[in-house]
């Protein structure tokens, strides 16, 4: 409460629930992507059964490619090789995004022709030749060792809830300690409901 008093520039208190709500958007995002990478032990962890991460789908609803990066000339040219020739595969909605990690997109930028020219010299130049909607970076996906990128358009990934697990806020103050406590919570599913909506890229 000493900080809420002190704090007179800003209403302290708005910035807390707001940085709270964007925290727990991305807990929704990376267990939708990826899981959210906590021991099945944790009692915190969020059940891949209830929000299922579509990096680890069933079958029916994603196609995953491997790729032999090790054998490779150049692991970026054998990525958009890949992207390209299975793209085929891909039977979801719209033109996918693609989300990959910050280094791999760097790699795919910095390609080079014989000449020492950049044959990617955008973004936009990129995505045309992957044939996708946008790329999206991830920084969390370099916690996942063999995971390259995923294709999918999220208009296929379906979000719900029952009336009263919508996002809700809580506060509360403890008086032996004189201390405000907050807690921001949802109860929510989640998983593709479209067969083969997602392409998932493996070392």
């Amino acid at each position: 409460r000493d900080d809420i008093l002190d704090i007179t520039d800003f209403d302290v208190v708005i910035w807390i629930k707001s940085e709270m709500r964007l925290m727990l958007n991305e807990e929704i995002a990376r267990a939708i992507l990826i899981g959210d990478g906590r021991s099945a032990g944790d009692e915190d962890r969020i059940n891949p059964e209830k929000i299922r991460p579509i990096a680890t789908d069933d079958d029916l609803f994603v196609t995953t490619i491997n790729l032999n990066l090790n054998d490779a000339n150049s692991s970026a040219e054998e990525i958009i090789d890949a992207a390209i020739r299975h793209r085929r595969y891909y039977k979801g909605t719209g033109k996918p995004d693609f989300y990959t990690s910050d280094d791999v997109l760097s790699d795919m930028l910095l390609i080079k022709d014989g000449m020492g020219r950049r044959i990617y010299n955008s973004i936009e130049d990129l995505k045309s030749a992957l044939r996708v909607e946008d790329i999206v970076p991830v920084e969390l996906f370099s916690t996942v060792p063999d995971l390259v990128g995923i294709y999918v358009n999220l208009t296929d990934y379906a979000v719900g809830t029952d009336k009263g697990g919508e996002v809700s806020m809580f506060d509360d103050f403890d008086i032996d300690f004189n201390k405000y406590k907050y807690l921001i919570e949802t109860r929510l599913s989640g998983c593709l409901t479209k067969a083969k909506s997602a392409l998932v890229f493996r070392k």
